[in-house]
Parts: C-alpha cells; sequence; structure tokens
C-alpha cells in the first residue's frame, strides 16, 4: 500500500507498507511474516533538484535481524535516510 500527500507544491509526505508471509522460507531463508513500513518526505528545491528524508521499520514475527556485529537476532530494525536527487533534461509536465 503506498499513499502520498502534496503539502505544498514543493514538499509531499508519503507513506508505504508491505507485508510478505514467507511460507517455507523462499526469499529470506526462514518461515516468517515480514512486515516494513516507511515513511518519507520531499522538498523539491528547484527544477530537476531534491531531498528527501526517510524512516522506515522493518519486522517480523521471529527473530531475524542482525544488529551490529553481535550473534544476537532481533524482530525488527529501523533505518534512516537523508537522499538528494539531481535530474536534468527537457521533459516537461507528466511522463
Amino acid at each position: 500500500m503506498y499513499a502520498q500527500y502534496q503539502l505544498s507544491s514543493r514538499a509531499a509526505l508519503a507513506a508505504r507498507s508491505e507485508y510478505l508471509s514467507n511460507r517455507g522460507g523462499l526469499f529470506s531463508g526462514k518461515t516468517q511474516a515480514l512486515k516494513e513500513t516507511t515513511g518519507t518526505f520531499s522538498y523539491k528545491f528547484g527544477d530537476g533538484f531534491m531531498a528527501m528524508a526517510e524512516y522506515r521499520r522493518d519486522w517480523s514475527n521471529r527473530p531475524f535481524f542482525v544488529r551490529g556485529n553481535t550473534s544476537m537476532l532481533l524482530n525488527h530494525q529501523d533505518t534512516a535516510t537523508i537522499g538528494l536527487v539531481w535530474w536534468y533534461g527537457g521533459k516537461q509536465g507528466a511522463w
């Protein structure tokens, strides 16, 4: 599921959520239910330049995620990202 709300002509908030029932461990190597939720704020500084800040939480019904260099597994993982995007070209409007 994905939703985005345009706060202004330059700023937007977005949210995404996913669920994977991984029976037999085909994708992760372990039978589990994997879930994730992501929130993103984006801001366009001008034509061809945008910054984004993102927070993501992944979790499972079984201990799966490694933290640091320890051998202890956790059932969740949090990440935060800041990104800059630059693009160029003559295309205007909707793609």
